[in-house]
């Protein structure tokens, strides 16, 4: 029977409207474009979009020496979306006005900063000082003889206002220093103080560090790139970081359970999946034991976050194994930047997030902290209550996760281009994850994840080390009496150093390098009550990468990576070729070659779980060393990608989006067709009942190679429109048409073969966001994901085996929406309630999930 999520008054209510909703669903689409359209006059636009108009507006004006109008739209920019360089330019725009003390205060403004080029700009606030002092004294001399002879003002009528000093007084003479007006580039020296050069680079513009390993524009990148902005973070009103991804073209979004959300990229989605790398600040959080994603056990809430960059496609011609078909990388707020504040929400189901983060900047040091809590309830519970035949592994079965977290980082300027940073965080609860294969719904009850990142970076050089630490007690979390519920544990702890060489340079006349050479060591080390023994692995990579600029129309972009893999005992090559042309300067049109690869995880390596079967007493052995073949190594998994893209940011107002792509991927790591035990099998010492769990083994398993090859034939179209100030729009179309070559399988294999889609063919996600003046913020998203069929293994009573079967999934449609008030001077509080699921569309997205259901909360916000 399907098991329904737990209901509650709230719940009754929202369907009974919901029903009414769903009928209506058309209209209501319209209505809230209408009410958007309606809106929007009362508005503030898309944040970066709008500081970017008003940057480049002031800067056109002060260019055309209107400096007051100019100074007006610099203020009016970083009043939107503060950075520093708008400070510079509008302390600069006084400067060659000639009001040198508005000068000072704004330079004096950046410098709280600390920013690289401090020294310099301190130079030009003592000279543009030095400068008003003597200016004070000249006036002050020259106006000393007519104080003698000035006559006092006659006084003002009884009843009527005084006369302005203009009418009774001769003027005063200004303290201005004459007005050297100059190109916004130019040296602009009144007086002759240097002022330097003028920012005019588009400080709002979008850029992305992940695609390279340096920041640039989407325009410049090698690959696909997608940003979730901190705007889309907050006005989501969503709490689960990767939950914010669903909204991308290209991105696969699976629920599982009410903590677990598995993601990948352009397909290939499973449980615990292990096929993209997902960053924090450029440092791994995949955790090597299972190749997955904690998300839960991040250290960082949504809070902390700036934005997330996604790559999509290969990425192990960067960053080496497990980056298969792309990268996540999530972008914290920098120490000292942006306001201190606290979040709490609860809602149904006693749903709770609360978090609170502070920030600060003494001198050249900088500091951030932030902690939170996390209460998320299953989706539905798979064990009613009263149960007498089965035995559980926790009592509470309405907790999907319960987590408590604290970080800490901080940074430090040494000179102009040497930023140095420590810090670290910790996360500990409890979580409940479906397993591979058989194992489903898995608790992994008080676990503990920790990391202590330190970091450098300069103008030509940048090295990171970073010890991240995993280690938790688990169990499965329900199995029939007579049963074992296999409790165990697991210690991983993986230290990491990573370096890396800068160097622009030219070879020719309008030839431009951007030359990276890096290095990597990673040092893994695992005890695991399931694996054959405490393992400990090292891994080595060498990577180069060139981005080769021939002229302004045409780029090249190589990258070669080897790694050394010990399971394998060899190196493993990823190239990747890009070839970039813009026919405008705001287009491109990019191509990309690539190659990427996983390794084998600890858990496919040298696994050695006895997995009960319906039989009382009986198992299936899986193992990673195998016992009938100690030379048999589970190879890497292997990606081959070709992609052609557009990208598009010509208007402000507009940007386009396009790519189609083919994937191949074979060695697909499964776990293997079980063997039954022969009496050879126990004469060598293999049919041992295990001393842990006393389950006699029946059967031999563990991981292999699918013999099947996938062809991925995809698109992806994406776009995100501004048309009037306060509406913000997007939509975006995904395509995967996925093709199962089973030509290299034996008859025995293609007996236990069953089709399997691996990801939906159609994806569509559209929303709107909306910011009035009065301080009114909505936001609606809606998902839609076409039907597919899943290849999954189960448990055969009949036959006494674990074989696969295919499992199909009805379409589902997905409507979040988020509404809230800004309130206080500075928008610093804001109260905001969240509806997951607003229709009630009750559906799983894997087989094995649980029945999403809606979900509602209330949150409040306070900033300072």
């Amino acid at each position: 029977p399907t098991p329904r999520a737990i209901r509650t008054p709230i719940d009754r209510i929202a369907t009974m409207v919901a029903r009414v909703v769903r009928r209506r669903s058309r209209a209501l689409a319209v209505l809230l474009s209408i009410a958007g359209l309606c809106l929007a006059g009362h508005a503030h636009a898309d944040a970066r979009t709008e500081a970017r108009s008003h940057f480049k507006k002031g800067m056109e004006l002060i260019s055309n020496g209107r400096y007051d109008e100019g100074i007006v739209e610099l203020k009016r920019a970083y009043e939107i979306l503060p950075h520093p360089n708008v400070v510079y330019n509008i302390a600069r725009a006084y400067a060659e006005e000639g009001d040198l003390e508005g000068a000072v205060a704004n330079y004096k403004r950046y410098l709280e900063g600390n920013p690289s080029d401090r020294d310099e700009v301190l130079q030009m606030v003592q000279n543009l000082e030095g400068r008003i002092r003597r200016q004070q004294a000249i006036a002050q001399a020259a106006q000393a003889p007519a104080a003698v002879a000035q006559t006092p003002a006659p006084a003002a009528p009884p009843g009527q206002r005084p006369l302005p000093p203009s009418a009774s007084t001769p003027p005063r003479p200004s303290t201005a220093a004459p007005r050297a007006v100059s190109a916004p580039g130019g040296p602009g020296a009144p007086g002759g103080v240097d002022l330097g050069q003028a920012r005019t680079e588009d400080v709002f513009a979008e850029t992305v560090v992940t695609a390279s390993k340096g920041a640039q524009s989407p325009l410049d990148a090698p690959n696909s790139t997608s940003i979730i902005t901190q705007q889309d973070v907050r006005l989501s009103g969503i709490t689960k970081i990767p939950e914010l991804l669903r909204r991308l073209a290209g991105v696969d979004i699976m629920e599982v359970t009410g903590a677990q959300t598995e993601v990948s990229i352009r397909g290939f989605n499973q449980r615990l999946s292990n096929k993209i790398l997902v960053l924090v600040d450029g440092r791994s959080v995949y955790v090597d034991l299972l190749g997955a994603t904690f998300w839960q056990a991040l250290s960082i809430g949504v809070e902390d976050i700036e934005r997330i960059e996604v790559v999509r496609g290969p990425g192990s011609a960067l960053y080496g194994a497990d980056a298969f078909n792309g990268v996540i990388n999530i972008i914290t707020k920098s120490p000292g930047d942006g306001p201190s504040g606290v979040n709490a929400g609860f809602g149904d189901h006693n749903q709770t997030h609360g978090s609170v983060w502070a920030t600060g900047r003494d001198g050249d040091f900088a500091w951030r902290a932030s902690a939170g809590y996390d209460y998320l309830p299953r989706w539905s519970r798979e064990v009613p209550p009263g149960r007498a035949d089965v035995s559980l592994y926790t009592p509470d079965q309405d907790s999907s996760a319960r987590t408590t977290r604290i970080d800490v980082r901080g940074t430090r300027q040494l000179g102009k281009d040497v930023t140095i940073g420590i810090g670290g965080g910790l996360t500990q609860g409890s979580l409940e994850v479906l397993g591979i294969g058989p194992l489903n719904d898995v608790d992994l009850s008080g676990f503990t994840s920790s990391d202590v990142t330190a970091f450098l970076n300069s103008k030509n050089f940048e090295a990171r080390v970073f010890w991240n630490r995993f280690e938790t007690p688990f169990g499965i979390n329900v199995a029939q009496e007579g049963q074992s519920l296999l409790p165990g544990r697991a210690d991983a702890n993986v230290l990491d150093a990573e370096a890396q060489y800068i160097s622009k340079f030219e070879t020719g006349k309008g030839i431009h390098h951007d030359l990276h050479i890096g290095a990597n060591y990673r040092y893994k080390e695992v005890a695991w009550t399931y694996l054959d023994r405490t393992r400990y692995e090292d891994h080595a990579g060498l990577l180069l990468h060139d981005e080769i600029k021939l002229g302004q129309l045409v780029a090249l972009v190589g990258d070669g990576r080897v790694d050394y893999v010990p399971y394998l005992q060899k190196l493993i090559a990823s190239p990747r070729g890009s070839l970039l042309i813009h026919p405008s300067r705001q287009s491109t049109i990019r191509a990309v070659v690539a190659t990427a690869f996983r390794t084998p995880t600890f858990l496919e390596s040298y696994l050695n779980i006895p997995v009960q079967l319906p039989a009382a007493g009986g198992s299936l052995v899986s193992q990673g060393v195998r016992s009938d073949d100690p030379t048999f190594k589970v190879q890497p998994e292997r990606v081959f990608t070709a992609e052609l893209g557009y990208l598009n940011q010509e208007s402000d107002h507009f940007t386009l989006d396009t790519s189609v792509f083919y994937n191949r991927a074979s060695n697909l790591i499964q776990l293997a067709p079980n063997r039954a035990i022969t009496v050879g099998d126990v004469a060598n010492g293999l049919g041992q009942p295990d001393a842990s769990t006393g389950l006699y083994p029946l059967f031999l398993g563990g991981f292999d190679n699918q013999c099947q090859v996938f062809e991925v034939a995809g698109a992806e179209v994406g776009t995100r429109v501004f048309p009037v100030e306060g509406l913000d729009l997007y939509a975006n179309y995904t395509l995967n048409l996925v093709k199962q070559d089973n030509s290299g399988c034996s008859a025995a294999e293609i007996a236990t073969i069953v089709q399997d889609e691996r990801t939906s063919a159609h994806k569509v996600n559209a929303g709107i966001q909306l910011r009035t003046k009065p301080g009114f913020d909505g936001s609606v998203d809606l998902h839609y994901v076409s039907p597919q069929t899943w290849g999954e293994q189960v448990v055969n009573t009949a036959a006494q085996r674990i074989e696969y079967q295919a499992f199909h999934l009805d379409e589902y449609w997905l409507l979040n929406a988020r509404v809230g008030y800004r309130f206080l001077a500075r928008d610093q509080a804001e109260v905001s309630a969240m509806a997951f699921n607003l229709l009630g569309q009750e559906h799983r997205e894997h087989p094995f999930g649980q029945v999403l259901g809606r979900r509602v909360m209330g949150y409040f916000t306070y900033r300072f």
